[in-house]
């Protein structure tokens, strides 16, 4: 099934230079990249993109670590892939979003950790987990024409 699905590299990957490595495993899975974009996240759209998560103890822990404030301020790199399958291929590139449950293999199992200091799971990715998901949250983070048909 061809579907479109969102991508973020989160402020962790970011300040730690991994962006190339990521965006080059991304690109191995021979998905279609169809929008891409730097973003300084703002605290209003972290909290539209988390707003599943809420009501849960975690969540301003989510909204310190996707707006920088964790890293040195580092933005996100938001990226919107389309393809066969392609919620299933990134998620199972990313693996599980406990860093140390990961697959070494996985994109969190390679770069992921848990900060000793602030606790924070360092994921290095977002990535949509439904179509539904993916709808809505790539029309939060681009506009219809920032998309390359």
């Amino acid at each position: 099934m061809n579907e479109k699905t969102l991508v973020l590299i989160k402020p962790d990957a970011v300040a730690k230079g991994l962006t190339g490595n990521i965006i080059s495993d991304l690109d191995n899975l021979g998905l279609k990249m169809i929008g891409l974009k730097l973003v300084k996240v703002t605290d209003e759209l972290a909290k539209a993109h988390y707003l599943e998560h809420k009501e849960r103890p975690f969540f301003n822990d989510l909204i310190l670590h996707i707006t920088g404030k964790l890293h040195n301020n580092a933005p996100v790199i938001a990226i919107v892939y389309e393809g066969e399958s392609a919620i299933e291929k990134i998620r199972k590139l990313a693996g599980s979003t406990n860093p140390e449950k990961a697959e070494l293999k996985s994109l969190r199992g390679k770069y992921g950790r848990i900060h000793s200091e602030t606790k924070c799971l360092e994921t290095v990715i977002h990535s949509s987990d439904s179509a539904e998901s993916a709808k809505r949250e790539i029309a939060l983070w681009f506009a219809q024409d920032e998309l390359i048909k």
